[in-house]
């Protein structure tokens, strides 16, 4: 078995609906999606001896489906604006899943010591896409798990746990379509994201010499629980 004692690459990849309908939380949005940005700044200074922190945030719409940094070092990741997040068009859902998690698994496929949580957010259907189907996205997602990626569905609007299951994802946050539910949520998100930075850390200081294999039963274990947290800790 292979030992991997470098520092952990923890990528947090955020793929976040900028459809129409996103109009009506454009605000709250931005302002959630800054505050995990934050946490991913707070941990990259917080884990500097075990972990290397990258981000990606990809937008979709039909106009386009925008990586507006693809791996990018949290420091110089900017902040989400008004002029930098204007929803419009279509949801081509299953396109960006399908791109963004194609084009990062090629180039992690020679890298052994990685990390992966990835992050949807929409307020609405998949009504678009034309590379990707339902049962593409299913089997990409369900074979990416195995290799102990972890998945987040965030939602509004629309069937939320349904959608989220019928891609095989079970790590479900729904809130109603008001700015205190939408900041709530995103919220949750962040310190979904400091345990699971934590837990990480944790486990590469009590088993520096961890195989491969050991490490991916512990990252498979850790991502059905994502959003498991304590009363106490809800805000």
């Amino acid at each position: 078995m292979t030992t991997t004692n470098d520092k952990t690459k923890v990528y947090n990849v955020i793929i976040m609906d900028r459809s129409g309908s996103m109009w009506d939380i454009q605000k709250p949005a931005i302002m959630g999606f800054n505050e995990v940005l934050g946490g991913v700044k707070a941990a990259k200074e917080k884990y500097a001896d075990t972990q290397e922190q990258l981000i990606s945030l990809v937008l979709f719409d039909t106009t386009a489906i925008e990586e507006v940094y693809w791996n990018a070092d949290p420091e110089i990741a900017t902040h989400l604006t008004e002029k930098t997040y204007v929803p419009g068009a279509a949801t081509p859902l299953y396109d960006a899943m399908g791109r963004t998690l194609t084009k990062l698994e090629k180039e992690l496929k020679d890298d052994k010591n990685h990390s992966v949580v990835v992050t949807v957010i929409t307020d609405g259907y998949e009504n678009s896409s034309k590379e990707y189907s339902l049962s593409s996205i299913k089997a990409l997602v369900e074979h990416l798990k195995d290799e102990g990626w972890s998945f987040a569905y965030m939602g509004t609007d629309h069937d939320v746990h349904g959608v989220a299951v019928t891609l095989s994802i079970t790590n479900i946050v729904q809130f109603e379509k008001t700015e205190e539910a939408t900041i709530k949520s995103f919220k949750k998100e962040r310190r979904a994201r400091d345990r699971w930075y934590a837990e990480e850390s944790h486990f590469d200081l009590d088993c520096p010499n961890a195989s491969y294999e050991e490490k991916l039963r512990f990252r498979k274990q850790k991502a059905a629980h994502y959003y498991d947290e304590k009363p106490e800790e809800e805000k």
